[in-house]
């Protein structure tokens, strides 16, 4: 993407996870490190 990731962006999948639209979404981990690997 060409940028480090902001708290925003960290927000959106936070608010989609905690809605009812992911209610059939199970055992998933969602990698947050906003582009940096260690």
């Amino acid at each position: 993407m060409g940028r480090i990731g902001q708290p925003e962006d960290l927000a959106r999948a936070a608010v989609f996870f905690a809605s009812d639209d992911a209610a059939w979404v199970t055992g998933e981990r969602l990698t947050a490190s906003g582009g940096l690997r260690s």
